[in-house]
């Protein structure tokens, strides 16, 4: 028997935690219910008369401990009003059949549905997020907080879906655990790459960014590593990638054991190698195979590790941002790969005004 949908309460307090391309997640507070007062304390000394207290949703039921408990140690993700996200209801039952039979269960990002519409939560947060497009607003009265919106996200908001997704919470808890993040990429080479490639498809792909940032007088990423060494078997290759992602000399150990012991990064590469055998140019934008190659090539990584500070610890790892991608993504995954192609990004063969530095697994051999 499927278990009914959890109603998002009126009284939950939501505050905006970060956002992505495609989502917005916030940070969960439920309330859990008391008893009702008497008389004398309700209407007690200092207690402004009925008129004046907020009316409550008569037609929302009065949450249980137990409504209450199944937000405990979730966020609220949801998605915005984009061609190519899908209602939640159809990522997650595309998670399910798709996502879920890969992966075991403790190495996803659980999630499930949420019912929106009685909170109002959608028309509430779009308005919080338009006041936080404003330098540093704030709204005194609303239980919905916000933090400065990131400039490049102003002017997209929330779609008006029916649904949201409760996502396990990967951020540090009261135990005080560290949490790393990391959008592994492409952990093999794109079937469209030229044979003689001196840089993977993501490496290529940020050289290319980086030097239109150089050209816009901009700061060029930093994040310089090559996923290719992610599931390499050179300790070279797994220290130089644990020091770009984990300079913290205290932590890096760690970090690195989990590297060469993992099963999770290795399983990923294997999906995207199966799932897309042909490349952008010859495979189906609407066969699933390949949007799912595509999916586990977007997804991030979450690492939460023991707070006794040793690296003997069990870590927790999962993989989350696992949205079926839409097939009208199609073209942008063309275009981008001609230019890398085009341009020279992939042989390191570009212009001379713009030319990047080879840090690539593929540029050592």
């Amino acid at each position: 028997m499927v278990p009914p949908i959890p109603t998002l309460p009126s009284k939950a307090a939501l505050v905006y935690l970060g956002e992505g391309a495609a989502n917005v997640v916030y940070r969960i507070s439920v309330p859990y219910p008391t008893p009702p007062p008497s008389q004398v304390e309700e209407y007690g000394e200092g207690t402004p008369p009925p008129t004046d207290i907020e009316i409550e949703d008569p037609d929302e039921p009065i949450a249980s401990a137990s409504d209450v408990k199944i937000f405990d140690n979730k966020l609220l993700r949801l998605r915005k009003n984009l061609a190519t996200t899908l209602p939640c209801a159809v990522s997650q039952a595309n998670w399910l059949r798709l996502i879920v039979p890969m992966f075991g269960s403790e190495q996803l990002v659980d999630q499930f549905l949420v019912q929106l519409r009685p909170a109002r939560a959608i028309e509430r947060l779009n308005k919080q997020l338009v006041e936080s497009e404003k330098p540093r607003s704030t709204s005194k009265n609303s239980i919905y907080t916000h933090e400065a919106r990131p400039p490049k996200r102003h002017g997209i908001y929330l779609a008006n879906d029916e649904h949201g997704l409760l996502v396990t919470d990967m951020t540090p808890g009261p135990l005080r655990e560290e949490v790393m993040e990391f959008k592994p990429k492409w952990l093999v080479q794109s079937p469209s790459a030229p044979t003689n490639a001196k840089r993977c498809r993501q490496c290529a792909k940020r050289a290319r960014a980086n030097a239109k940032a150089i050209r816009s007088g901009h700061d060029v990423s930093r994040k310089t590593f090559c996923p290719l060494d992610f599931v390499s078997q050179k300790t070279t290759d797994i220290d130089r990638i644990t020091s770009q992602l984990e300079p913290d000399a205290r932590k890096a150990p760690r970090f690195k054991h989990w590297l060469q012991s993992n099963t999770l990064l290795k399983r990923l590469k294997h999906a995207q190698i199966q799932l897309d055998p042909k490349g952008c140019f010859k495979a189906d934008p609407e066969d699933e195979k390949f949007r799912l190659a595509m999916t586990l090539r977007d997804c991030t990584v979450f690492l939460k590790y023991p707070s006794n500070g040793r690296g003997d610890g069990k870590v927790e790892a999962r993989i989350g941002d696992l949205d079926l991608k839409s097939s009208g993504k199609a073209e942008y995954w063309r275009t981008t790969e001609r230019d890398l192609i085009n341009e020279g990004w992939y042989q390191a063969t570009e212009k001379e005004s713009d030319r990047q530095p080879l840090t690539c697994s593929l540029s050592r051999k």
